[in-house]
């Protein structure tokens, strides 16, 4: 496996050749391929809904390499929710390099990037006028009701496509952008409300993590994983995304002094 000879030398954060040189472009569309069927009912669609792991920008909890991401692909963690995939070697290196491919997306250019305002304005607006925390969190401040913020600047796949080459930093301020004024526009299907009224009479209200035959997994209101078995449901519903629109809650140097705070956030808050 071409991984394996790479990994010996290179870590995961440092080893921009791994995404170069070792898979082909058809390798890494396949592994974004694999990665969105099997892996977004946890991880989503971006790869940050799981605290402390940032898929895209390298970010991990039990893995220093990319031989060690593509081991726990293949065999799982045992005691945790992350389970093994019967995947091939070189599939699980497929992902590996799918996940490779946006440290490895190029800078910007003044030509592409769109003016933004001030980040440590944009931080203010976040932490207060937003009101961005009851609902995020970014590092360890906030709230896992919504997507977790920390990585939100670093590339993304565009939702339910697969992305090649990965965004340019403009095209994430765009992404952003939409996010604060749209939130409907685009979303990903981890991110979609789940309402239920349970056979007893309570109800439920979170995010859909996972809707199979028997059971219902939800992160709900009160950051508590749920899982509910299918036969206790008596109703329930799927919205689109909770998240107000900004349109008209912010003014437009507010709105481009926020999107400048949060292109900074590329997983690691100090």
């Amino acid at each position: 496996m071409r991984l394996v000879v790479l990994v010996s030398l290179l870590t995961f954060v440092a080893a921009p050749v791994f995404a170069q040189h070792a898979f082909t472009p058809d390798e890494i569309a396949e592994g974004a391929r694999l990665f969105q069927t099997n892996c977004t009912g946890c991880h989503g669609s971006s790869g940050d809904l799981v605290q402390g792991v940032a898929l895209m920008s390298g970010k991990f909890r039990r893995a220093s390499s990319d031989d060690d991401v593509a081991t726990i692909i293949r065999k799982g963690v045992p005691g945790t929710a992350m389970q093994g995939f019967s995947f091939t070697e070189q599939q699980a290196g497929m992902i590996v390099a799918y996940f490779r491919s946006f440290t490895a997306a190029p800078a910007a250019t003044p030509a592409d990037m769109p003016a933004l305002g001030d980040p440590a304005r944009g931080k203010a607006i976040l932490e207060g006028k937003g009101n961005c925390l009851s609902c995020h969190r970014v590092g360890e401040n906030g709230s896992r009701v919504g997507p977790d913020l920390t990585g939100i600047g670093a590339p993304r796949p565009p939702v339910g496509r697969v992305p090649a080459p990965p965004p340019t930093p403009a095209v994430i301020v765009q992404q952003l952008q939409r996010s604060l004024v749209d939130p409907d526009a685009d979303i990903s299907p981890a991110n979609r409300t789940f309402k239920a009224v349970l056979k007893d009479g309570s109800t439920v209200t979170g995010r859909l993590l996972n809707f199979d035959s028997f059971n219902v997994q939800v992160f709900d209101s009160k950051e508590r994983l749920l899982s509910i078995p299918r036969s206790d449901l008596r109703e329930f519903s799927l919205t689109k995304s909770p998240m107000p629109s900004y349109r008209d809650k912010l003014n437009s140097q507010e709105l481009s002094d926020l999107l400048a705070y949060l292109v900074t956030l590329k997983g690691q808050v100090k």
